[in-house]
């Protein structure tokens, strides 16, 4: 097995990241900070300068241009000295030779190998999915592929209400499309919303105009090959005329590459707190990743962007040798329908989880879009829900994410009350008082400057019960 180079040597090291996305972007960015010698390249089946995935459903209903779509400026790859292979597909990742292959026959060597490929559909073997206009709806190549069928006709089906589902549903009503949302559950997004908040977004989709129909799935996809689709068939026998039919039943780990290169995995790719996979010279982040739970206490699969980001970060430190421990992952998931925000983190519904006791808190007006649910264990906050107002929502993140005892501020948190900013103000002024920061050679001035809490930023007024937004 070919031995990783350690930095320091004559030689420079050989880095690789497979995926072009947050989790790369961060790799590439941690890696160059600590060292600008070495070559680094990224091989990524897509042909796009990296962009921002979050924005294609807003781009799809014409709420973002294609200019505002890039993660990182047009000169990104320059600028960090990055070699690129874009559009470019990977055949097999040979973890004894040190090997990558493409599917034209080229070889890359590697000294470190950073695994960011990211989550595929899950694509279920329905009659008539190989016709025209049906398609996924996960990368900007699948949005400028709808936008182009919408020219043929504007009326469309989503099979499958996940979080992906509900984004692919609002971008293509928004878009002027007539859109009728499928679900084989009971209720929309049970993955990322408690049945309450689930009620409650169905509804505001269904305000909006978009056709939700629960308890239902379908059964064959109708049309020719010369027109595309022209329909779809549910099981009850009733049948839907379209001109767009949008697969989103789910969604997985891309651990091929990774079984390929015989890696331990399980939900994803197995990594250890330094994302390093079972094979210590490949390491792997974001939605690939099996990383740790913060509020769960195990391994979990947290697909989303920030966390994405944040794990290629650590991943790519670690890869060119500060081996920084991570503290751990929260799944996350925030969007907005017709101008509704939500936010789901961590253990939001533990009675799906099988879960027991926890302590449940809930402030709601049905009637203004508004729920609001706090989930608490021995004292300290495991997950949250916020439709609608998402008031201290950035708080409760931070105390999830740092496990703080918070018994004596359970009852301030959703009401905002004196409590809570008595709280927030002394834990802020516990953390920065007294810090001192070394600024680097390259800053202005190289003498410590000390942090201190400023008591005059703070604004203090009691509350009766919250007034509602």
């Amino acid at each position: 097995m070919r031995v990783k180079k350690v930095l320091g040597e004559a030689d420079t090291v050989e880095y690789l990241i497979i995926g072009n996305s947050a989790a790369a972007v961060g790799a590439i960015e941690s890696i160059r900070r600590v060292d600008q010698k070495s070559n680094l390249t990224v091989v990524s089946n897509e042909k796009e300068h990296v962009y921002s995935r979050p924005l294609i459903a807003h781009y799809l209903a014409g709420e973002v241009t294609e200019d505002r779509l890039p993660y990182r400026p047009l000169d990104f790859y320059n600028k960090y000295n990055v070699k690129t292979y874009l559009g470019a597909s990977v055949s097999e990742v040979n973890s004894s030779s040190a090997k990558l292959f493409l599917d034209d026959g080229t070889q890359l060597d590697y000294d470190c190998l950073l695994m960011t490929t990211g989550s595929k559909v899950n694509v279920p073997p329905l009659p008539g999915s190989d016709l025209d206009g049906v398609g996924i709806f996960q990368t900007i190549s699948d949005a400028k592929r709808v936008l182009s069928r919408l020219e043929k006709g504007r009326k469309a089906v989503v099979i499958g209400a996940g979080l992906i589902g509900l984004r692919a549903a609002y971008g293509l009503q928004e878009a002027g499309a007539s859109v009728t949302l499928i679900e084989l559950m009971p209720r929309i997004a049970s993955r990322v919303l408690d049945e309450k908040s689930s009620q409650l977004v169905q509804e505001i989709l269904e305000k909006g105009g978009i056709n939700v129909l629960t308890g239902r799935s379908v059964k064959e996809i109708t049309g020719d090959k010369k027109t595309g689709v022209k329909g779809v068939t549910l099981d009850t026998g009733e049948k839907i005329d379209c001109d767009i039919v949008i697969l989103s039943t789910g969604v997985a780990p891309n651990t091929m590459l990774a079984e390929s290169a015989s890696l331990k995995i399980n939900r994803g790719i197995l990594v250890n707190r330094y994302f390093q996979t079972s094979v210590s010279n490949i390491f792997a982040a974001g939605d690939v990743a099996e990383t740790f739970d913060i509020p769960r206490e195990t391994g979990m699969v947290n697909a989303n962007w920030p966390n994405a980001y944040e794990q290629g970060r650590y991943a790519g430190l670690c890869m060119a040798g500060q081996m920084q421990q991570y503290p751990g992952s929260l799944g996350m998931n925030s969007v907005s329908f017709f101008k509704v925000p939500l936010i789901s983190m961590g253990i939001f519904d533990p009675e799906s989880e099988g879960i027991e006791g926890m302590e449940i808190k809930t402030r709601e007006n049905m009637g203004k879009n508004i729920y609001q649910k706090l989930v608490f264990k021995d004292n300290r906050l495991k997950g949250a829900v916020f439709v609608g107002d998402l008031g201290y929502a950035g708080a409760v993140n931070d105390l999830i994410r740092e496990q703080t005892l918070v018994g004596i501020i359970k009852d301030s948190i959703l009401e905002e009350k004196y409590e809570l900013y008595v709280f927030m103000r002394k834990k802020r002024e516990a953390e920065m008082e007294g810090t001192q920061i070394e600024w680097p050679e390259t800053h202005s001035s190289t003498k410590r400057y000390e942090k201190s809490f400023n008591e005059e930023t703070w604004t203090e007024r009691e509350r009766d019960k919250r007034a509602w937004r």
